[in-house]
Formats: C-alpha cells, sequence, structure tokens
C-alpha cells in the first residue's frame, strides 16, 4: 500500500511542475533519514503509529517501530479521511 502510495503522489507531482516529483522525492528522502536516525523523533499519534509530516507538502508517512525496525504503512495525503490510514486497499 506504502509503495503504491508513494508512486502515485510521486507521479502525480512529475506531471505538474516540472521538477515538483524530484522535489517530493528529496522530502520522503530525507524524512526516511530521519527515521533511520531517530524513529522515535515524531510522536505517536494513535496506539502504536506514528506520523512523520512533510514540510512542502500535504503528506506525512504513518509508520510504526516493530522492535528495531522502521515499518513504513502509508504516505498519506493529509485531505483523505483520516479513517483510512491504515485501512488495506483504497
Amino acid at each position: 500500500m506504502a509503495e503504491e502510495e508513494y508512486s502515485s503522489a510521486f507521479l502525480f507531482y512529475q506531471e505538474q511542475v516540472l521538477g515538483l516529483g524530484d522535489k517530493f522525492e528529496k522530502e520522503v528522502d530525507y524524512l526516511i533519514t530521519q527515521l533511520k536516525r531517530n524513529p522515535f523523533l515524531f510522536e505517536r499519534r494513535y496506539k502504536h503509529y506514528r506520523e512523520a509530516v512533510f514540510k512542502g507538502f500535504p503528506y506525512f508517512i504513518v509508520y510504526e517501530i516493530i522492535e528495531s525496525t522502521v515499518v513504513v504503512h502509508s504516505f498519506f495525503h493529509a485531505k483523505r479521511n483520516p479513517k483510512r490510514k491504515l485501512k488495506k486497499g483504497k
């Protein structure tokens, strides 16, 4: 699910303005690097799920920490129904 959401967002931004998809990708890379360095950096929002908020895009990464592994569940658009954050499928 997360890979599909990421790809869809990247392609959307790439089609809007030349280079915007690349900026989106850089923001993702930055957040993933932050999660690798300190997975506890972002606060818990629901049960054991955390949200890493993008600075330049209306997205956040929904993830959890399982043992010492960061598991990304969703690249979630902030305008979508919050009840769909962790549901499988669309």
